[in-house]
């Protein structure tokens, strides 16, 4: 079966039509919200009343410069990965999104087909994305909360979404992701609440797939056995595990049968090609891992 684009991870993003409703309240509160929080900070450095022996208000000056070089460096680290970029994610509902930026202007595309479009800014230190109607960014549309990690790649939308960058679409190309993303929802709604069993001669891997968790054991010819636990998403050809903090522990290029049966998953170091097993048999998983194995278990 020809592989497709698939990305899943579970929470609850607010559908484009709520973030929609930027235009009204929304974008004087958010507005309110960031100068609320800029004015704050000034008002935390100019309220400090410098002691008798402090250093000259020049190199407070100097600081004061050198930290605002530093936001003005992380906004512009922000402003190169994300140019150019088109992020793929879905919610608990299998309700699938897309969003890709060029230099200037960015496109919110869900598979229900409503969107918002516009151009964008991103502020270091300010988890939200300002999406405005003019390039010279002063109408503001709408926002959305988010984070997002240059160096692991990974951005969440309002906390709960990952939105995994794709290699394969470019940001004018934001629909047919969609298209792959919504017939590829269907095979990661089959996969909830699923367990996969692979044998061969060196060893015998369980795979249980629950809500955002992926459970894998590995038991060993030589009777080692190995837990892995992670939070999961998929894209159109790889399926990518996670830590708890969201940095990439591996992927696998991913292919599944037809009739759903089979489930193939191979990387640099592993080549797995799994049977679905029923829930029965995974109950107690580790002795049937070790049964597979012709191993005792002395559990």
């Amino acid at each position: 079966m020809k592989m497709k684009k698939i990305l899943a991870f579970i929470a609850a993003l607010s559908m484009i039509a709520a973030v929609a409703t930027g235009c009204g309240s929304e974008k004087e509160d958010s507005k309110s919200s960031s100068e609320s929080s800029v004015s704050s900070v000034a008002e935390e450095v100019s309220d400090e009343e410098p002691e008798e022996d402090e250093a000259p208000e020049e190199d407070d000056a100097d600081a004061e410069d050198a930290e605002g070089a530093d936001v003005d460096d992380e906004t512009a680290a922000y402003a190169e990965a994300l140019s150019g970029s088109l992020w793929l994610g879905m919610d608990e509902e299998y309700n699938c999104y897309a969003m890709g930026f060029s230099d200037e202007e960015i496109v919110f595309e869900a598979n229900d087909g409503s969107s918002i479009t516009g151009y964008w800014g991103v502020k270091a230190g300010d988890p939200t994305i300002y999406i405005f109607e003019d390039p010279e960014l002063t109408s503001e549309v709408a926002t959305m909360p988010w984070t997002f990690d240059t160096e692991s790649n990974v951005m969440i939308l309002n906390e709960k979404v990952i939105m995994a960058e794709s290699d394969a679409y470019s940001f004018e190309e934001a629909a047919a992701a969609l298209e792959q993303m919504a017939t590829a929802a269907k095979v990661q709604e089959y996969l909830q609440g699923t367990y996969w069993l692979s044998v061969t001669d060196e060893e015998a891997t369980a795979i249980a797939l629950d809500g955002s968790n992926l459970s894998m054991l590995n038991l060993t010819a030589d009777g080692t056995l190995q837990e892995l636990t992670t939070y999961w998403s998929m894209d159109y050809d790889q399926l990518n595990l996670y830590d708890e903090s969201y940095n990439l522990v591996t992927s696998f290029q991913w292919n599944m049968a037809e009739d759903g049966s089979v489930l193939q998953l191979a990387n640099e170091s592993k080549n797995l090609t799994a049977e679905q097993v029923s829930e029965e048999d995974a109950v107690d998983i580790v002795a049937y891992l070790y049964a597979c194995m012709n191993l005792d278990y002395e559990g």
